[in-house]
């Protein structure tokens, strides 16, 4: 029997890639959506087929025909609607960032355990066939001890001063928080635990958030990592490379598929490509897990020591969180 899903914000990524693979996996059936303009709503809606549409995401959590609910609104909003899903019954998914801070994560956590629902988190660069080429060379050893990962990227866009990703409190930071939390799950399903992060921010002349992050953290392990992000920039690159004692791994687009092997035999190239709709193996692994009682491969614990790791960037740049989760 398929999942019943509902679909909370018609964003770009719902638009582009939630919306399909929903409707392209086996297990799945896309019922209900959300969005509080009416119009825009229907235009979705009509677009993707879907017969339930609401205004009030909490009318679309209690509906009877709905099983599970994808949360794709601002981040602040992720926690209230994750607590009323669970409370409702019903199996989340969440977009990333999962969460303001990782009180807000625990809270999420807690709810849906006391619920018995399973809860995802939606970094679905985890499923990327090139990442997990890395981890396999990492682990076989091929790359020797490895001393280092790094990443850089950045977001062209020049987002005005009230988009929510740039708002403290809609957003809970900037790049670090936005297109670094992706980057950060990688770190930590690639090289284990953070043990301390140093980091620096410049901030933005246009809005609240940082514009630029950069962080350097010392992993249990003993490698070090390297992190930096930007708003507003042209043509930067998605990088990823790990360093090792007999070898270096780089991917030069991260949601591309080539990826270049150097060691002391010479030089390799492989090509890894990813699903043509990249959010298709998320999902697929979440109905995956249900149907085989399992967590899925992204739950609440991991999404959690993701925002850990961005709690300690911003407190060692100088931030501070307040008590109603703003950062200042």
């Amino acid at each position: 029997m398929a999942i019943r899903w509902g679909l909370i914000g018609t964003g770009d990524i719902a638009h582009k890639r939630v919306a399909a693979a929903i409707k392209g996996d086996a297990r799945s059936k896309l019922v209900a959506v959300c969005r509080r303009s009416e119009r825009e709503l229907n235009q979705f809606a009509d677009q993707h087929a879907v017969p339930h549409r609401f205004t009030n995401a909490e009318q679309l959590i209690a509906s009877d025909e709905v099983d599970a609910v994808y949360i794709a609104t601002p981040v602040d909003c992720h926690c209230p609607q994750t607590i009323a899903a669970a409370n409702a019954g019903k199996l989340v998914l969440v977009e990333k960032p999962w969460a303001i801070d990782p009180d807000h994560c625990q809270r999420m956590i807690s709810a849906c355990e006391e619920a018995g629902v399973t809860l995802g988190v939606a970094y679905y660069r985890r499923f990327y066939p090139a990442v997990e080429r890395v981890k396999q060379l990492i682990e076989s050893g091929t790359l020797g001890r490895v001393l280092s990962i790094a990443c850089v990227t950045g977001n062209p866009n020049r987002f005005p001063a009230d988009d929510w990703r740039v708002v403290l409190a809609r957003g809970g930071g900037g790049p670090l928080m936005d297109i670094g939390s992706h980057r950060l799950d990688l770190f930590l399903h690639l090289m284990g635990d953070v043990q301390s992060v140093q980091s620096s921010r410049i901030d933005s002349p246009d809005y609240e958030a940082e514009q630029v992050a950069t962080l350097l953290m010392q992993f249990t392990c003993g490698a070090h990592g390297v992190l930096q992000c930007y708003f507003g920039t042209t043509n930067t690159p998605d990088r990823l490379e790990v360093i090792g004692t007999e070898g270096r791994v780089t991917v030069e687009d991260l949601n591309g598929d080539e990826l270049m092997l150097f060691t002391a035999e010479g030089v390799s190239r492989e090509l890894h490509p990813p699903a043509d709709n990249l959010h298709a193996p998320l999902i697929e692994d979440f109905t995956q897990s249900l149907e085989k009682g399992r967590v899925p491969k992204i739950d609440g614990c991991q999404g959690k020591q993701t925002n850990e790791v961005i709690d300690m960037a911003y407190a060692n740049a100088g931030d501070l969180t307040g008590v109603a989760g703003v950062r200042t």
